[in-house]
């Protein structure tokens, strides 16, 4: 029998004070001290007409397109932008893809043979490719990945609908064919299935499945969706039974968010599925529940 503790949240109300100190009286908005240069806002998206990630089991189809553009329509654009590309998250492994564009808006393409030339290695599973550009303004450089400090796009990142990068990762792409039939845990980190224990998956379509968690008082089918562009797979908050066999919370609840911790591996055949659990009396938080298909 298991003993596991509900969190229950209380929302608490923060008073914020914001102090100002140390200012003049004649110091006005800005003191005349601090000069302010103007740096456009460069907005770097994927487009929907192109590959939205690498599949590593069709290397040669892969065509990335992304376009460059200012966030803010008719805003004074920079002189010129240098697109790079960094591999990895690592600002110490940036490469120039495109030099010296003065007209924005810019669309690119990119392959895995472009990548490949320009890093030197062959794309393989699990990188990721991030394209962004270099701003020039009069005789000043901003980099969208420098070794030291924040890119160009950091400050801006919360405006709506704004990019700072266009990233393509690595990925197997999904196979409904390999996400049906008998998957055995790894790992529970919830504790209701014990790993080596049998779970089936039930194919619905060809981007999801269900799986039942026989754990639960009248279980009903919990259905798995997969976004085939970037393997991720999310679970939209349902009920799984009408009570846990192991304790008397009712009206058990499951989701899976969309992130990159909630994942298919085609590749190696694997699921990891970060589950929020929710019953009437309140919320038990996420735990990871990692499956592998059955040789």
């Amino acid at each position: 029998m298991k003993n596991r503790k509900i969190n229950i949240f209380v929302a608490l109300t923060l008073g914020l004070m914001i102090a100002f100190a140390g200012c003049k009286k004649d110091d006005g908005g800005i003191r005349s001290s601090v000069v302010i240069k103007s740096v456009p806002v460069v907005s770097t998206k994927i487009e929907s007409t192109g590959s939205q990630a690498i599949d590593l089991l069709n290397l040669a189809g892969f065509s990335g397109k992304f376009k460059v553009e200012l966030y803010f329509p008719g805003a004074t654009p920079p002189d010129k932008v240098d697109i790079v590309v960094r591999k990895n998250g690592s600002n110490a492994n940036v490469k120039v893809v495109k030099k010296d564009v003065t007209t924005l808006p810019y669309s690119l393409t990119v392959t895995s043979a472009d990548i490949t030339a320009l890093f030197g290695v062959a794309v393989a599973l699990g990188d990721t490719y991030d394209f962004a550009p270099d701003l020039y303004v009069g005789v000043n450089k901003y980099e969208a990945f420098p070794t030291t400090g924040t890119g160009n796009g950091a400050g801006v990142i919360a405006y709506p609908l704004y990019s700072d990068y266009a990233r393509f990762a690595a990925i197997c792409a999904y196979d409904p064919a390999i996400y049906e039939g008998d998957f055995v845990v790894v790992s529970d980190a919830f504790g209701d299935f014990s790993p080596g224990e049998v779970v089936k998956f039930t194919k619905i379509s060809n981007n999801s499945f269900s799986f039942i968690d026989p754990y639960v008082t009248s279980p009903l089918p919990i259905i798995v969706t997969i976004n085939t562009l970037n393997n991720q797979a999310t679970i939209a908050k349902q009920k799984i039974g009408n009570q846990f066999v192991w304790a008397s919370y009712t009206n058990p609840n499951v989701a899976v968010a969309a992130s990159s911790t909630s994942v298919v591996a085609p590749c190696s055949k694997t699921i990891t599925l970060a589950i929020a659990y929710t019953v009437d009396q309140g919320s038990f938080g996420t735990y990871n529940l990692v499956l592998k298909k059955k040789p």
